[in-house]
């Protein structure tokens, strides 16, 4: 029974797609952070010995500044992990980085990171959703320049990300960010209002819903949802996101299965 062959671990970018869930969802959401950073015109950095991905915007964000692991880390690797992260963070100004893991790690606060968070990573089957828009709402895909500042303008106050604060148009999704491949992005607006966000990103295999928000105003009358059916019904793959406690009621009503948790660390740039 025992063996001295390689075998196949499901894990790291070198597994076949479609082995695994976790493995091809980690694999798709280095390829649209990627995507992303690449057309803002950012820094980015694979690091093929540990399959990790960097970006750096430069942002007073995390949101805009990430680190995405698509294997497990070994003891000894984290120790050089972590060094790298810092090596390429401390090389331009800028605020936190999001170290985001489909697997645990170690405790990460030694080395200069702070707990984010273990949100639910979810997955749905493919297949469409009925959309029912609430009264008085429509959803405008993002087009233009002025369609993405009402974009960044909800984001920034209803996600929401207070590093943004006060708003100023380009913050995060700039011209250029709108021609990055596999991205659709929409903003709801509430009776001529913009007040929600939703986006989406195509990997081939899975539709990534990502960056759900309405602002506190119109929550409780279903504006949430229905960014999230817009996206999710984003071509007919398999969707994931990673949810919060909060919303993974709304997500299960919708079909959405609870898989695993992700693990979320801030990592605080060094000088």
């Amino acid at each position: 029974m025992e063996t001295n062959e390689t075998l196949e671990t499901g894990y790291g970018p070198a597994t076949p797609s479609g082995d695994n869930i976790l493995n091809d969802f980690a694999r798709g959401e280095a390829d649209g952070f990627r995507a992303l950073a690449a057309a803002r015109g950012e820094r980015v950095y694979d690091d093929a010995d540990l399959a990790l991905a960097l970006g750096d915007g430069e942002s007073p964000s995390p949101f805009a500044n990430y680190a995405l692991l698509q294997r497990p880390l070994g003891a000894d690797e984290w120790l050089v992990a972590v060094e790298r992260m810092h090596d390429f963070f401390a090389s331009s100004p800028g605020g936190p980085f999001l170290l985001m893991s489909v697997w645990p790690t170690p405790d990460l606060r030694v080395h200069d990171f702070g707990l984010v968070g273990h949100p639910p990573f979810m997955y749905r089957p493919a297949g469409p959703i009925p959309e029912a828009l609430p009264k008085g709402l429509r959803i405008v895909a993002v087009g233009d320049a002025a369609e993405a500042a009402a974009y960044e303008d909800v984001l920034v106050h209803a996600y929401p990300v207070p590093e943004l604060q006060p708003f100023s148009p380009g913050c995060f999704l700039p011209a250029p960010a709108l021609d990055a491949p596999g991205w659709r992005h929409w903003v709801g607006y509430l009776d001529d209002a913009p007040v929600a966000t939703a986006s989406a990103y195509d990997d081939g295999q899975f539709v990534h819903v990502e960056f759900i928000s309405a602002r506190p105003e119109c929550r409780g009358r279903g504006v949430g949802k229905a960014m999230t059916i817009r996206a999710t019904n984003h071509g007919s793959r398999p969707a994931v996101l990673i949810a919060s406690d909060a919303g993974r009621p709304t997500y299960e009503r919708l079909g959405y299965i609870p898989v695993s948790r992700h693990t979320l660390w801030a990592g605080h740039r060094r000088p």
